[in-house]
């Protein structure tokens, strides 16, 4: 992606550094290698968009993102702040990012009381069914919208996920096991809370399944 991007001069759709500073990264003049996609952001705020007028008159408690670089969680989080700022809704739901158990440090990043140790926070990744999640440190822009929306982050390990990736299949919603993951942390929420609580489901299963 590097050479495709300083060579032909092709627009990344994501940023290709490590680590990760997620989708709204620094100018390329400050950090090469780490451009990416800042419209991404701004084009997620419309699922934001889409939960408010479709839960209309229904109060929202809790939004559930599969998290990896918090691009998605980041956008959403964005959207429901303008919502709110225009008048449009009452308040901000809380979002939590969902993470695989093997490759959390969003989860471990918020066992810390202070938003410095937070932000410093590392962890070691390891192998995971939820394969398109898991970074070893959390970015900036996830931390930005669990801090302003209140919420938290919830890792899963990986037999929970499968059996909620099996669960879903049965009741006929096919989503790949990194989708399962919020799907997953959304049932225990709302189970614990009695509140609404939204899942946010990425991708479909389908390409997982074989023969």
């Amino acid at each position: 992606m590097a050479r495709a991007v300083e060579q032909p001069g092709r627009y990344p759709l994501t940023s290709y550094s490590s680590p990760s500073p997620g989708g709204n990264p620094p100018p390329s003049s400050q950090i090469r290698s780490s451009r990416g996609d800042p419209h991404a952001n701004e084009g997620d705020k419309s699922v934001a968009y889409e939960l408010a007028r479709d839960f209309s008159g229904r109060r929202l408690d809790t939004v559930v993102v599969p998290t990896s670089r918090a691009d998605l969680l980041a956008g959403i989080g964005r959207g429901f702040r303008e919502l709110a700022a225009a008048g449009l809704i009452d308040r901000e739901p809380r979002l939590v990012a969902a993470e695989p158990a093997a490759a959390a440090p969003f989860t471990a990043a918020l066992r810390h009381p202070d938003r410095a140790d937070q932000e410093r926070t590392r962890v070691t990744g390891g192998p995971t069914v939820a394969f398109s999640l898991g970074e070893e440190r959390p970015c900036w822009q996830g931390l930005d919208a669990l801090w302003r929306s209140g919420g938290t982050a919830v890792a899963v390990d990986d037999e929970e996920i499968m059996a909620e990736h099996r669960r879903l299949a049965a009741e006929g919603l096919i989503l790949e096991p990194s989708s399962a993951v919020a799907s997953a942390v959304a049932r225990a929420q709302a189970r614990t809370s009695g509140a609404l609580v939204v899942a946010i489901g990425t991708a479909t299963g389908l390409k997982g399944l074989v023969d």
